[in-house]
């Protein structure tokens, strides 16, 4: 078009007076930003610049004239799982005669399709005129009507508006106009209205991952296909790339876990499917961690926007405002979704205000990029496809790192006002990689309050590696405070060697003014010591660490010592001490505000120590309030003094409320993450509560699924199995004298690997288990019962606890 208007010595402004065309259409269309020119307008410029024969034709078949009245994409091909919304909307169109009609959606989830599905259906069985077209290369709204025109027939260059000319053009006459692709246009949207108010059996159906919002409007929102009809289209298209290929028993679950993994999203599905020609439904499986570089390759002659995964999303993000885009790629750092509060927050740190960000999370629900929802408070997230595009766009740009720590700041803040009712709950997985970005770049936010809360945070969820390892990066980065909490954590594991190894790092690196910290290092140390049941070298750390509390003054990290010296009072088997050194504690703790948590470990102390005891109503109220405290700000703990207070019940002849205890506890306890130590030793003690209620093959479950673990653990979880076993063994005795034997033969040998001492309390079951199998075996059987049970693998021993002889 520039060589002939030069050849012809024309300016742009004098071709544009020939033509009739404005001056910018004309520059439009020589830069190339009109990239499907209207057929009137080629012709047009075509006359003023005189060009006829050969020329001309060349000229003309060089523009691709997109308004001829032919489907939208896929119209051939079948439509799966949309059946249903396919007939609402021929209602709607055919006897609600709605004159606006929108179907919204993500990008990808079949609005085309079902958009051309209609058109069909319309024509051959309701005798409609529909016209349809695809609008989605159009652009200026402005051109829209003009578009219109030309469906219709009635372009061309008149005094007349295009709305005056189409609705001359009608009259009454009963039509459809179906416009694809118009998320682009809706500055077009109130010209689409006027039309269809103007055109009284018009009806118009258009395709945007936003609505028009004009009067008269009635949305129809497209969601991604549920699984069954999910796995169907993958099926369908897969045979289409590779003859034969059918969903059977033994890919179905494969099948399924591709169509989860991409919520079912038409589009994504069929790019999977398309795979099938190179990979099978197990290996793709494995590759769906980067959607993006996988669900590429779409047909060649469906737009680019089709093609593949990646394309569909920036181009539904081409229809977004800056600040929207913006806002799409921070969300990239919220890994789990993000509440408002939340957003808010992080969004106020980074310099915006909240107007900023309604308007652009608007932009962003509204097309279908931000997926929202309403439990307990609004959330927002995106789908794993478009959280890889995000954090792609996120890394590459210049606020990545300021974005970063404006999150990672806002959830450590949180972590630390957990205490106050603000629990990190849904937002795990945004805490974890905020946290893993700041022990890389910016560890100085490791001080001892945040290392604190961490701590506190991963031994309530019992993923006790993943913070061993977190603290540990963090020490190591010059947090020598973090050292002493992974030594914690590590402790908690049943990894002795290295709880001692990381404590020692930190007295290493820890200031030696640092009373507070110092004191924690050797509170860990003694505590090492006593799961090892090494007194001397336990108290030596307690006294260490009671000398360095003292000095910092600090009343309530005095109360946590003498909570560990009375622990290891109660692990040597000295129990009135270890009563009255717990009840120091207590009230050292209560003096400095302590809060419940705190508190509610010395209470717990204080149940076993008195059922060790035999105080067994001292033991259920200490363990009813360790329960009451623990239970908001510590469930694991909680559901360990829940089986406290059952077993107490149990002493005390109260089965039925130990089994409801138990079972209370045992809810409590939720995930068991990787702290195999409480879930073993709660396991213990609930499969002897289901004993005493009478439900052995229950018991013999319980004790099937944590006996092992329990063995393979510390000294006092071995002594833990020990008590187990003897308490089947008394429960078991009167019925079957043979597996109570080889039950506390099992115990015995358990007892004789450990150095533990054990209370009378304790003892007395085993005594009188043995006294009663003695009696019915007569001495030789029952010590050759006793030998057998000492070389019996767990699961046996879980067995002879159900076993009928």
């Amino acid at each position: 078009m520039r060589r002939h208007r030069r050849t012809a010595g024309l300016s742009q402004r004098e071709l544009s007076t020939l033509s009739g065309l404005s001056e910018r259409a004309i520059r439009d269309l020589e830069r190339g930003s009109t990239v499907r020119p209207r057929g009137h307008s080629v012709r047009a410029v075509a006359a003023a610049v005189g060009l006829n024969g050969a020329d001309l034709t060349t000229f003309l078949s060089a523009a691709q004239d997109s308004v001829t009245p032919v489907p939208p994409p896929h119209a051939l091909d079948d439509l799966v799982g949309r059946d249903e919304v396919l007939r609402a909307l021929l209602e709607l169109v055919t006897v609600g005669r709605r004159r606006i009609v929108t179907v919204t959606g993500p990008g990808g989830v079949g609005k085309s399709r079902l958009a051309a599905a209609l058109a069909g259906v319309a024509r051959q069985r309701h005798g409609l005129d529909v016209r349809a077209v695809d609008v989605s290369a159009l652009g200026e709204p402005d051109l829209v009507i003009e578009v219109v025109a030309e469906v219709f027939g009635c372009g061309g260059t008149s005094r007349r508006g295009h709305i005056d000319r189409v609705a001359a053009h009608l009259r009454d006459r009963r039509a459809v106009l179906v416009l694809d692709g118009f998320e682009r246009l809706v500055g077009a949207a109130a010209d689409v209205a006027a039309l269809a108010g103007r055109c009284a059996g018009l009806t118009v159906l258009t395709t945007s991952q936003r609505p028009l919002l004009v009067r008269g409007e009635r949305e129809v929102r497209l969601v991604p296909l549920r699984l069954p009809d999910a796995v169907a289209l993958f099926e369908a298209r897969a045979a289409a790339v590779r003859p034969g290929f059918a969903v059977t028993d033994a890919n179905r679950a494969e099948v399924s876990a591709i169509c989860r993994r991409l919520d079912g999203l038409p589009l994504a599905v069929e790019l999977a499917a398309a795979r099938m020609r190179l990979l099978t439904p197990g290996e793709l499986v494995d590759r769906l961690d980067h959607p993006l570089a996988v669900l590429a390759g779409g047909p060649r002659d469906l737009p680019a926007r089709h093609r593949s995964l990646r394309a569909t999303i920036e181009s539904s993000l081409a229809v977004v405002g800056a600040p929207a885009g913006v806002l799409f790629d921070r969300l990239a750092a919220f890994a789990g979704g993000v509440a408002f509060p939340d957003l808010e927050a992080v969004t106020t740190a980074l310099g915006d205000d909240s107007p900023w960000l309604l308007d652009a999370l608007a932009e962003l629900v509204d097309t279908s990029l931000v997926r929202v929802t309403a439990d307990g408070g609004s959330r927002y997230g995106l789908p794993d496809a478009m959280r890889e595009l995000a954090a792609q766009r996120l890394a590459a740009s210049a606020d990545r790192d300021r974005v970063a720590r404006a999150v990672a700041v806002h959830y450590l803040t949180r972590l630390r006002n957990q205490d106050t009712g603000q629990d990190i709950g849904q937002d795990t997985d945004t805490l974890r990689s905020a946290l893993a970005w700041a022990v890389t770049h910016e560890p100085g936010l490791f001080d001892a309050a945040t290392v604190d809360a961490l701590f506190s945070h991963y031994e309530r969820t019992g993923r006790l590696t993943e913070g061993q390892g977190l603290l540990a990066k963090a020490g190591a980065a010059g947090a020598p405070h973090a050292y002493v909490r992974a030594g914690q954590l590590a402790r908690l594991r049943g990894d002795l060697t290295d709880a001692a190894r990381l404590a020692a790092l930190a007295l290493t690196g820890l200031d030696p003014g640092d009373h507070s910290g110092r004191c924690m290092a050797h509170l860990t140390l003694g505590s090492v010591n006593t799961d090892r049941t090494d007194g001397r070298a336990a108290r030596t750390h307690q006294r260490a660490a009671l000398v360095h509390a003292r000095r910092a003054g600090d009343v309530r990290l005095i109360g946590r010592v003498l909570n560990n010296l009375g622990t290891l009072s109660m692990e040597l088997g000295r129990l009135a001490d270890a009563g009255r050194l717990l009840g120091a504690a207590l009230e050292a703790k209560r003096r400095s505000g302590a809060g419940d948590v705190d508190r509610g470990r010395t209470l717990f102390n204080l149940a076993e120590t008195a059922l060790d005891a035999g105080r067994h109503r001292d033991a259920e109220e200490h363990a009813r309030a360790a329960t009451a405290a623990l239970r908001d700000g510590h469930p694991r703990l909680a559901a360990f003094a829940g089986t406290t207070r059952a077993l107490a019940l149990l002493r005390l002849g109260r089965t039925g409320a130990a089994l409801t205890t138990v079972r209370e506890a045992v809810a409590l306890l939720g995930e068991s993450g990787d702290d195999r130590r409480t879930f073993a030793v709660i396991g213990l003690r609930y499969s002897v509560v289901l004993h005493a209620t009478g439900e052995r093959p229950a018991a013999a479950g319980a004790l099937r699924q944590v006996l092992a673990a329990a063995l393979d653990s510390t000294d006092r979880d071995c002594g833990e199995a020990a008590n187990a076993l003897e308490s089947h063994a008394r429960l078991l005795a009167a019925a079957d004298p043979a597996a109570a034997a080889n039950l506390l033969g099992a115990a015995a040998r358990i007892r004789r690997a450990s150095s533990r001492p054990v209370s009378a309390a304790t003892a007395s079951d085993a005594v009188a288990a043995a006294d009663l199998c003695r009696a019915a075996l007569g001495p030789a059987r029952f010590d050759r019962q006793c030998a057998r049970g000492a070389t019996m693998l767990p699961d046996s021993l879980a067995a002879a606890v159900a076993a009928d002889r």
